[in-house]
């Protein structure tokens, strides 16, 4: 087996036969901060010219969490830095669904926010029973800006995509399986033998067969301009107060307090330091 480390702390990139794992090892929750993100970036440009791997698994070495999604305390201060924050981050995911191989995310515990939106960029997803998914940003008054929207309306639809990026409600696995987010739900226990079993039913396809049918599929998805409309999106929550507050809240670890008048917030906003995830 080879293991390569990546330029961070938080994941690492196993290759043995023509299966790659890129794994997830941030404890307790893999939060997602931008040192991770640039570390999955490089390894995903290494597999991005491995033509000896064929199928990629993407996993979690924490047990309670695949990814809880951003670090909080990373949030940029202004508008140009939550631009610059999402193009990265479309950029990254962009690439990962990209990818010549066929991805294959193993799903355990909290799929939530960034998480989830990696989960969404992989070509196959098998879900242990116990996890749940989400995409909470609403509720700290951001967005699941990094190709999470235009994902989920193509994933999903647009009445149940509407549901869960609107509500920012949670769903069980099953409910994840019945709309189509996951393509698989096992009993926890069995999680990893039934992507092993996948793994060998994808590695003993054609392989340029494989390459070529992802090609397609990927091409016969709809053109969007929506990259664009998440970016100018996640800037403009910066306009105003809602997104402080939100991450404020979470942080501080108290209710948010939305949509205040203006007679309310006298003391300038609040800073964006401190805290986890979302």
């Amino acid at each position: 087996m080879h293991m390569e480390e990546g330029p961070a702390t938080g994941i690492r990139l196993e290759r043995k036969g023509g299966v790659a794992r890129l794994i997830l090892d941030h404890p307790p929750l893999n939060v997602l901060g931008h040192g991770l993100r640039q570390a999955m970036f490089a390894h995903v440009r290494t597999l991005e010219s491995c033509d000896d791997i064929h199928v990629v698994v993407i996993e979690s070495a924490v047990a309670a969490a695949f990814s809880v999604g951003s670090d909080l305390r990373e949030f940029p201060q202004d508008e140009l830095g939550g631009i610059a924050k999402i193009r990265f981050e479309q950029y990254l995911l962009d690439h990962l669904a990209g990818l010549p191989q066929i991805v294959v995310a193993k799903l355990g515990g909290f799929v939530l926010g960034g998480g989830a939106e990696i989960m969404l960029a992989c070509d196959l997803r098998v879900a242990g029973r116990m996890a749940r998914f989400g995409f909470p940003e609403i509720r700290v008054g951001a967005l699941p800006a990094a190709g999470g929207i235009k994902r989920l309306m193509q994933d999903v639809g647009p009445v149940r995509a509407r549901q869960l990026v609107l509500s920012g409600r949670p769903i069980a696995a099953d409910e994840a399986l019945a709309i189509g987010l996951v393509t698989e739900v096992v009993d926890d226990d069995a999680l990893e033998a039934r992507v092993e079993d996948i793994v060998a039913e994808l590695m003993a396809q054609p392989h340029d067969g494989l390459r070529l049918a992802k090609r397609c599929l990927r091409a016969a998805l709809p053109a969007t301009a929506i990259d664009t409309a998440e970016a100018d999106a996640f800037g403009a929550l910066y306009r105003g107060d809602n997104l402080r507050e939100g991450v404020a809240a979470f942080l501080e670890k108290r209710p948010p307090r939305f949509n205040r008048p203006t007679a309310d917030r006298q003391d300038g906003g609040t800073e964006m330091s401190g805290g986890n995830r979302g």
